[in-house]
């Protein structure tokens, strides 16, 4: 094993039942050398990972570990509440709606929610796709400057349909609509026979960039479901704002 997997399971050791335990404890319990748990602990400790108490010889879990938790909680908090305004616009508009941030040059998919209607475009979390070809992708990058999002995306733009953006130009113009009309939308760009409509907003904890989209099947993108699904996450981002403030 290696220090970091050794660390990860002396801190895997402490629970809500076990909130402090001894160094002997913590040998047994992760089934290592004592040498070796020893130095892991000391630097667990010298990072202010795990605290130690003298009197009772006691370790217990850090103020960096709750600094962490803290950040960690927050995120997720915000999430929570987007995945449950989402959950609503998937309910009342019918279809697929996405979670997603930046990763590298592409965006993941953080959570999936299935709409009301049988017809499902689904991709599962952990899926990337290119932010210029999608409308949360592109609405999240209208949330950055233009020097920024030209950093985040390749200079030369994967062309995946007729209707992509090809060039960096081209991503501008899509870019300006955006910030101009607070609406986002995407109709064959990542695939044939797949539309969307998309929004991003801004944790205001990590002020990480977050993008939400509804799918559906271009066939039924009728001008009613499209100004449906447009107010619906209009609706969703003001009041996700409202939170932020």
């Amino acid at each position: 094993m290696s220090a970091l997997e050794d660390a990860v399971a002396i801190l895997g050791c402490f629970s809500f039942d076990h909130p402090a335990l001894t160094q002997a404890e913590l040998t047994r319990r992760v089934g290592r050398p004592k040498a070796t748990i020893s130095r892991v602990m000391k630097t667990l400790r010298d990072t202010g990972m795990l605290e130690f108490d003298a009197g009772s010889r006691l370790y217990r879990p850090g103020i960096r570990l709750f600094e962490l938790g803290q950040i960690s909680r927050s995120h997720q908090n915000f999430l929570d509440l987007v995945h449950k305004r989402l959950q609503h616009v998937c309910e009342v508009g019918g279809h697929t709606g996405y979670i997603t941030v930046f990763d590298g040059p592409q965006l993941a998919v953080l959570r999936m929610l299935r709409g009301s209607s049988p017809i499902a475009i689904a991709a599962t979390p952990g899926y990337r796709a290119w932010p210029h070809a999608t409308s949360n992708g592109r609405a999240m990058l209208a949330l950055l400057t233009d020097e920024e999002w030209r950093l985040r995306v390749p200079q030369e733009l994967p062309i995946l349909s007729k209707n992509t953006p090809k060039t960096h130009e081209d991503l501008l113009e899509r870019i300006r609509m955006v910030r101009e009309t607070g609406r986002s939308s995407s109709s064959d760009d990542s695939y044939e026979g797949v539309s969307s409509q998309g929004i991003a907003v801004r944790d205001p904890d990590s002020h990480e960039v977050i993008g939400i989209a509804i799918s559906y099947p271009t066939s039924l993108g009728t001008p009613e479901l499209k100004e449906k699904l447009a107010v619906l996450l209009d609706d969703m981002k003001h009041d996700l704002q409202r939170h932020s403030h």
